[in-house]
């Protein structure tokens, strides 16, 4: 941020910044690069006062963390799918310790029905019903409705092998969704009064085998549909190309009397979900509500990352989700980490925190406690977890030294990989702004290489 956009400061004010400073150890211990080779308040002009001053004075406003993006309905329904998905593998952890020992026999299922598919032109959502009455009606008289035909086989009643499929209504925008899984059932009906619960549609399979084919389920956020395919041809094509398509893993098996085997897996999506603060979002408004630009908008890494990630991979639909936010502490990434977790479903997590902590003498173990938090509930959402260090030169080698360690025992303490985000990048006053810690745009490219190339074994 260019030093003139900060109002000046007095110079009693300046003085207790700078007292202030010494006192909390922001003073001591400083590194003694030649001043010709080290980003100080030198670059800043004469009698105003620098970034590191004025980064000071709004460390902490010690109000609440108000961060956009998280939205809490969304949040509830990437619970709801992980629930179903926990228990589905746990059906077939235990189908498969039945097969193993010899006691689980392949089913004949009876009675077998359709189930038909439409699709609605005017809102791109599907509707899906066992019901040839219901199918009946809905060609008589909703014309938005394209009949698709029939999509699978399921029971309308109870078999041995079988559980109910339960429906609800979306009151808001009229779709349905569909579990197999009592704790997806229970938790919709405890934290989304807008889905109406229908009672049981149909029964299905909750595990695999000889006449089953898995159906497989995605989640339109941006429209709050659900959508389900028995294809597994249709799944990567919506996986490969239909980009506000989430996918979601299987929802149950249904009834396919040719099917022999299980389909060819899946590869889903990345998604990249990064936890920062100012030094990942580059410029906006931090939390306290003031204005940064240490970074020109469309050169921070994490914008090009967000483009480089589907470029370098050929796969259109990778995606990277930026939650940092100027200002934001460990402490505050782990009380949201949950929800974002939750609405985003991502499959890496990268954690950018602890410069506002170390800013603010927050000490080195609460930075470790947090991040650990952070990274445990990550990997219990099946992400893949790295710890991103960037150096921290106002407070001396020594102090920068702790805190790189920290970092590594959190990725090694937490099944993560460390890397260092700024690794490489020489101190100096073409890369860094005078705070010593914010990386200018000349910096960007490297940091974009040391992250892509942290990532790349897992792609």
């Amino acid at each position: 941020m260019p030093a003139s956009r900060f109002p000046l400061l007095s110079r009693v004010a300046l003085g207790l910044v700078v007292a202030l400073l010494s006192a909390c150890g922001g003073g001591a211990d400083q590194d003694t690069e030649p001043s010709t080779n080290s980003a100080t308040s030198a670059d800043a002009p004469s009698g105003t006062p620098s970034l590191l001053d004025e980064w000071a004075r709004h460390a902490d406003s010690g109000q609440p963390l108000v961060v956009d993006g998280e939205d809490a309905t969304e949040a509830h329904l990437g619970k709801a799918a992980r629930l179903n998905s926990e228990q589905l593998g746990e059906f077939q952890r235990k189908s498969a310790y039945a097969q193993k020992s010899g006691v689980l026999t392949p089913k004949a299922f009876t009675g077998l029905v359709s189930v038909y598919r439409f699709l609605n032109r005017q809102t791109g959502a599907h509707f899906y019903t066992s019901s040839e009455s219901e199918r009946d009606t809905v060609i008589a008289t909703m014309p938005q409705f394209v009949f698709e035909g029939a999509a699978f086989l399921v029971s309308p009643v109870a078999q041995d092998g079988l559980l109910p499929v339960h429906r609800f209504f979306n009151t808001v925008n009229g779709v349905h969704l569909y579990t197999i899984s009592e704790d997806e059932k229970n938790y919709i009906q405890a934290n989304l009064p807008r889905y109406v619960y229908e009672g049981v549609a149909y029964h299905a399979s909750p595990v695999g085998g000889v006449g089953l084919k898995p159906l497989f389920r995605f989640y339109r956020s941006d429209r709050g549909f659900h959508f389900f395919s028995a294809d597994h041809n249709e799944r990567d094509n919506v996986i490969a190309n239909l980009c506000a398509y989430r996918y979601e893993g299987s929802s149950y098996y249904v009834m396919d009397p040719a099917a022999v085997t299980e389909p060819p897996a899946a590869t889903p999506n990345a998604v990249v979900l990064v936890v920062g603060d100012s030094l990942s979002q580059g410029y906006g408004v931090s939390i306290n509500g003031n204005p940064y630009s240490f970074v020109s908008p469309g050169k921070v890494w994490t914008q090009k990352l967000a483009t480089e990630i589907r470029a370098r991979t050929g796969r259109a639909c990778n995606r990277l989700v930026n939650v940092s936010v100027g200002g934001m502490r460990t402490d505050h990434g782990l009380a949201r980490i949950q929800g974002w977790l939750n609405q985003y479903a991502p499959t890496h997590v990268i954690l950018a925190q602890g410069a506002n902590d170390a800013w603010q003498n927050r000490g080195v173990w609460s930075m470790e406690a947090n991040l650990g938090a952070m990274a445990q509930a990550s990997l219990a959402a099946h992400a893949r977890v790295y710890v991103m260090d960037f150096a921290f030169y106002p407070k001396g080698s020594a102090y920068r030294q702790g805190m790189t360690e920290m970092y590594q025992r959190v990725a090694t303490n937490n099944a993560g990989t460390y890397f260092a985000g700024s690794g490489g990048i020489p101190f100096t006053s073409t890369y860094y702004h005078p705070d010593q810690v914010h990386l200018k745009d000349a910096a960007q490219p490297a940091i974009l290489e040391n992250v892509w190339q942290t990532l790349l074994p897992s792609f």
